[in-house]
């Protein structure tokens, strides 16, 4: 998440208790632990690998930055998840909210596998250890 977009949220929840530092700082540890959880009841693939969902909500006219959002289906509760909001907090992204997803800049490569082994390498400290599979 930008930080003009986490000081909006800390502004508008107007945390009195708490500075914007230690706000942050809070908000990264509940993300971190989301996208563990998140990696722990994943559903797996046939060769047993971890499996994020992504879904292209826009692409640019020029082709140069795309809105992306990704869920993952947890096995245990039988339903699936979003995980933008933890993937813009994790990898500081700006989130948009009219199409629902981040906002990922860039191109030349695959760019939700780029997302989805940014934030395996965060949960499980290797990024190859999720794959993604586009929806």
């Amino acid at each position: 998440m930008s930080q003009s977009q986490m000081r909006e949220r800390y502004n508008v929840i107007n945390q009195e208790r708490q500075n914007f530092k230690s706000y942050v700082a809070a908000e990264i540890q509940d993300c971190k632990r989301q996208l563990s959880a998140a990696a722990k009841n994943a559903a797996k693939d046939v060769h047993g690998k971890l499996v994020f969902y992504v879904i292209a909500r826009h692409v640019s006219k020029s082709g140069m930055s795309r809105i992306l959002s990704l869920h993952y289906f947890d096995t245990k509760a039988g339903r699936m998840y979003q995980l933008n909001y933890v993937a813009s907090v994790l990898l500081e992204l700006s989130i948009d909210r009219t199409r629902d997803g981040v906002i990922v800049k860039g191109c030349g490569m695959d760019m939700g596998f780029d997302l989805v082994y940014q934030l395996s390498h965060i949960a499980m400290q290797d990024g190859y250890t999720i794959r993604h599979e586009w929806l």
